[in-house]
């Protein structure tokens, strides 16, 4: 499992393609009777149902898609589709401490420290790709060394993909 095109069509590719059309959807207010937030009080009102629905049913479709084109990856169709789907629920549970800790700290939704600019940055990008790379480890046979190695190469896409979405105005900031 530590071939590197099996990591591009069952993690990358459902991740970033799962993550633009999620973004998309929202910046087009789409399904919007489920864009109530999970807690506004612990949360904010970014964090919504429509997050928890919608992206891993995205990223499950998208890695089922690539499992019966180009696979099985892993186990089976079936388990490539459950990995998919996983990394997309792992992505958004994964930014909800993040939004409770700045809730806490009374930094608004999309808005960032001004003390703690480059850590919060950080943090920011790092949350939902540590979250989706600890599901990984456990849905996969992969190794730690893989983990790291996905974990640079996700945080530098992530950074590129968010500055993109901000360039053509799907998203607020970056």
């Amino acid at each position: 499992m530590n071939n590197l095109y099996i990591h591009i069509y069952l993690f990358f590719i459902p991740l970033i393609i799962g993550n633009v059309l999620h973004m998309i959807i929202v910046h087009r207010n789409w399904f919007s009777g489920l864009a109530f937030p999970i807690s506004k009080k612990w949360f904010g009102n970014s964090k919504t149902y429509r997050g928890i629905i919608v992206l891993p049913a995205l990223t499950g479709a998208i890695a089922l898609v690539n499992s019966v084109s180009f696979g099985p990856f892993e186990i089976s169709v079936a388990h490539d589709a459950f990995v998919g789907f996983g990394l997309g629920l792992a992505y958004i549970l994964a930014e909800l401490p993040n939004s409770f800790v700045k809730r806490r700290l009374g930094i608004a939704n999309g808005e960032q420290s001004k003390k703690y600019k480059f850590l919060q940055t950080f943090t920011d990008k790092s949350d939902s790709l540590i979250g989706v790379l600890v599901f990984y480890f456990l849905a996969t046979v992969i190794s730690f060394k893989t983990v790291v190695f996905l974990f640079c190469i996700g945080m530098i896409l992530h950074l590129g993909i968010s500055q993109l979405l901000v360039l053509i105005k799907i998203k607020r900031n970056f």
